[in-house]
């Protein structure tokens, strides 16, 4: 209940009058006082903060006495459109944005979109500058309502409700997009095939950074989807393009594809930024093992340190190995290189005087004995010689022009002493 106008103040009296109005109410109450009073010249202007100042201010302004602005206020409902028809929009941003794709259908005179303040504006627009309405099959925009243009504004929303609800698609069909993370690509693949995928082109002047407004873009974008068929036209090709029929039920899969294939590759793209680092030596070493068994470096990594874990948990061992289970790793691998034992061979040099001097009869001695130090004639342990201990001590010998000399001096110091024995 409004409350009645006191006669002591005019401005008390309109604000208490305006501030009893709904954001809705008011705009009609602005609308209908320039329609009436200053043939609508001006657009009706949004101001989200201010609205209401502007209608006192107008109100204050007109010269008018209160019975005349009390009777202004009670004769707007009968030229609006109530709100009953304009609800299912009104305060949805999701069939705001279908909505404005349709307009878009027919019109290319609509603003661009790129927030919630967008969104208002354009429904703003809609409902007092511009107004619908249908004829032909076709929805014109017809400019400021009038008492004979209100009823053509009301049946035109209310066929695109019901063409709406018919059309809205199950958010439980497109449950992959509660993650974030999938809104995000779902929404940059639609803009990706916004050239080649004709259905797509009405809505190219409107874009989001808002997660959230990005969510409600792409469910609009599918509610509208069938929106040629519901609308009455029998060739949908007329709309999307010769050879351009997939269904939606095509589309949110191709989708749903697209968002696992961006997932996959950002847990790659993760994996291999917060890689373990390892020395260069190690590196050249799993590209090794890597080629050596036909896998992939990652799959050389996850089983080296999967055997290790699982030897080290069942087997009770200390060892000073920084990597204690690496032989157990490597004792599997081919012996692509050389062995030991080849290695030391190519070490002693075929044919150097080493060998012609063991060949000597006039050198042979009787290994078995001890042997007596030249220097200070004590007993020394009798020593085989090994493989491996006569490579070694070829490191020590003199360049090869000194061998002979060498042997020589040795051959004499040692028959001199087994003759002293």
């Amino acid at each position: 209940m409004r409350p009645k106008l006191d006669s002591n103040d005019n401005r008390s009296l309109i604000e208490k009058l305006v501030m009893s109005f709904s954001e809705y109410e008011t705009y009609w109450h602005i609308y209908n006082y320039r329609m009436s009073y200053e043939g609508f010249k001006d657009p009706v202007p949004r101001e989200p903060k201010f609205y209401k100042d502007i209608l006192v201010e107008l109100l204050e302004n007109s010269g008018k006495s209160k019975r005349e602005i009390e009777a202004l206020l009670k004769n707007t409902p009968r030229i609006l459109t109530p709100f009953q028809y304009v609800g299912w929009f009104y305060k949805d941003d999701r069939a705001s944005l279908w909505l404005k794709i349709v307009c878009n259908r027919f019109t290319n005179d609509m603003p661009p979109i790129s927030n919630k303040s967008d969104i208002r504006n354009f429904l703003h627009d809609l409902i007092y500058n511009s107004n619908i309405a249908i004829r032909n099959n076709a929805i014109n925009f017809i400019g400021p309502v009038s008492k004979q243009r209100k009823l053509d504004s009301i049946e035109s929303f209310k066929r695109l409700e019901k063409i709406y609800i018919k059309s809205k698609i199950d958010k439980r069909s497109v449950a992959f997009l509660r993650d974030n993370k999938n809104v995000e690509h779902a929404y940059n693949y639609i803009k990706d095939k916004m050239p080649t995928v004709l259905i797509l082109k009405y809505t190219q002047d409107i874009s989001f950074d808002s997660t959230s407004d990005k969510l409600n873009y792409i469910l609009a974008v599918l509610d509208y989807w069938n929106f040629e068929k519901l609308w009455g036209r029998n060739n949908f090709a007329q709309l999307n393009g010769e050879g351009d029929e997939q269904t939606r039920e095509d589309f949110i899969k191709k989708i749903k594809d697209a968002c696992n294939s961006k997932n996959s590759r950002d847990r790659a793209k993760k994996l291999k930024q917060t890689g373990l680092e390892l020395t260069k030596q190690n590196k050249e070493n799993l590209r090794y093992l890597a080629k050596s068994y036909g896998k992939t470096q990652q799959d050389i990594l996850n089983e080296l340190v999967g055997s290790a874990y699982n030897q080290t948990r069942n087997q009770e061992i200390q060892l000073n190995s920084s990597f204690p289970n690496q032989d157990a790793f490597f004792d599997g691998i081919l012996q692509m290189q050389p062995s030991s034992s080849q290695s030391e061979d190519k070490l002693i040099p075929k044919g150097n005087m080493l060998n012609d001097y063991k060949e000597e009869p006039s050198r042979s001695y009787n290994t078995e004995s001890s042997i007596t130090s030249v220097c200070d004639n004590e007993k020394l342990p009798t020593v085989t010689p090994t493989p491996k201990q006569e490579a070694s001590s070829l490191q020590t010998f003199l360049p090869e022009e000194n061998y002979g000399k060498q042997i020589e001096d040795a051959g004499n110091v040692n028959t001199d002493s087994y003759h002293k024995l």
